[in-house]
């Protein structure tokens, strides 16, 4: 019986998991894997990191363009010879890097390098040290060189690890007092990991990738924290590379073709930093999540499921097939000639089936059933037939009443009711008891009941009162019927 209700449940276990397994499966793989809702979210993540960019290079000019405007700026321009424009560049330099640093408008925007140009472009000198001093810096950059010579502010990616360049730059022109353009104050923050994950972290939170046009082709230049490396190497190589170097000049955020398919590749080009130069690329798996993380989980509640159902269909096989091997071995006990043998189960199931068992033995070997409670009461209530066999002994005109004298009868119809009939019950106890008969069963009540409906019967028949006489015939009590004169 344990391993029926065992396996019957297990069954029913392994059933719903598997179609709990197929319905999970067929609704999380539509959602987890809804292509067009993958890309939209790479597309919102790509763009609001374009916009945040943007913010910092719009924040970084304002900023420059009111320190520009200060006549202490003007002095590595005014000064009368080289020298004295490099050190006066140098020294200015150092103190903008050390205000932007504190300035709470430029939080995180710190600088990798502060310098100042002329407005040909030339270096006059950076902080720090003394490098680039002369260098013409408007050669490799000439779209700052040209918004120097208008007058404008400006932003752009450089990427040169030849020489150790990989900022995002702001610069901002600087007048003379009639108004006429001396020169630029340059502005470069790291263009790195930790520039990107900040980035994300105040926008998306999402993978993102900035990548360049460099000499060996696409090369990536900083990633976020969340960017996988194999999808990040892939943004370099093959058709993905190719599709890169197309999102430079699109207008918004699309997706890029072939790359790895795991991965979805949305690409938008850098604004706000000059052109054409950088491009963002948001990289996000092909599936939400692992559908089969979730069935793994299914899987491991059916495993418990199957462990709780072993360990209770145990207990409750148990709890059944227990009293009925007492059962069956018992039964094979009196059949091989141990009569005397009574089943003792208490169980709440076969409770009632061992009473009847128990029953059943009794009538079958003869033997009289104790109905008496565990005090000695009668367990059931008396009737009005306990003693019919004594009331039905001697009828009016048989040989027993005959023999009753005259006298006897005289003084049982001057006897008053109300002593009659409790002495009568008091001798009829008193002779059961003295043969050993239970009397614990019959009440005055129900004996003087049925005495008053025998008598009322008898002397319907013979025509006279009639009362009764206890008389005790060796080991039987009867009642004899006594007709009154």
């Amino acid at each position: 019986m344990r391993w029926k209700i065992i396996t019957a449940n297990s069954v029913v276990i392994i059933l719903l998991g598997v179609f709990l397994s197929a319905l999970l499966w067929a609704q999380l793989k539509s959602l987890v894997s809804n292509e067009s809702l993958i890309v939209a979210d790479a597309s919102q993540a790509v763009s609001a990191a374009n916009a945040q960019l943007q913010l910092d290079a719009l924040q970084v000019e304002r900023w420059l363009s009111n320190r520009a405007n200060e006549p202490s700026v003007r002095e590595p321009f005014e000064a009368g010879v080289r020298d004295a424009r490099s050190e006066a560049a140098t020294k200015q330099a150092n103190g903008l890097r050390d205000a932007a640093i504190q300035a709470p408008a430029l939080a995180g925007l710190h600088p990798a390098i502060v310098a100042f140009v002329d407005v040909n472009g030339i270096a006059l000198g950076r902080n720090g040290n003394n490098l680039m001093r002369g260098e013409d810096i408007g050669k490799a950059h000439p779209g700052m060189k040209e918004s120097i010579a208008n007058g404008r502010t400006g932003s752009e990616a450089w990427y040169a690890p030849q020489f150790s360049q990989q900022w995002l730059v702001s610069f901002a022109p600087v007048r003379n007092g009639a108004g006429e353009v001396l020169g630029a104050i340059i502005f470069g923050t790291p263009l790195n990991d930790e520039r990107m994950s900040r980035t994300t972290d105040k926008t998306s939170g999402g993978a993102v990738v900035i990548a360049v046009e460099g000499p060996k082709g696409i090369e990536m230049v900083a990633k976020s924290k969340l960017v996988d490396a194999s999808a990040a190497s892939a943004i370099g190589q093959g058709a993905l590379a190719e599709s890169v170097k197309g999102a430079i000049r699109l207008d918004a955020a699309e997706r890029l073709a072939g790359g790895p398919k795991d991965w979805v590749f949305v690409g938008s080009p850098l604004s706000g930093y000059g052109g054409a130069k950088a491009v963002l690329v948001a990289v996000s798996p092909s599936s939400i999540m692992d559908v089969s993380g979730v069935l793994y989980s299914v899987l491991g509640m059916v495993v418990l499921g199957l462990i709780l159902v072993s360990a209770t269909g145990w207990l409750l096989g148990s709890y059944v097939s227990k009293p009925v091997e007492e059962l069956e071995e018992g039964l094979l006990q009196i059949l091989n000639g141990r009569t005397d043998l009574r089943f003792e189960i208490e169980h709440a199931v076969l409770g009632g089936v061992v009473f009847r068992i128990n029953t059943l033995l009794n009538q079958l070997m003869g033997v009289q059933e104790d109905d008496t409670d565990e005090d000695g009461r009668p367990s059931l209530a008396p009737s009005t037939s306990a003693f019919q066999g004594a009331l039905d002994i001697d009828e009016p005109g048989a040989p027993a009443a005959e023999r009753v004298d005259t006298a006897t009868a005289a003084a049982l119809a001057a006897e008053p009711a109300e002593q009659y009939y409790p002495r009568l019950f008091r001798e009829y106890i008193d002779a059961k008891r003295s043969i050993g008969d239970p009397v614990e069963h019959i009440t005055q009540d129900s004996f003087v009941e049925r005495i008053r409906q025998r008598e009322i019967e008898m002397s319907s028949k013979s025509g006279r009162p009639v009362r009764y006489q206890v008389q005790l015939r060796g080991r039987e009590v009867t009642l004899l019927a006594v007709q009154l004169p």
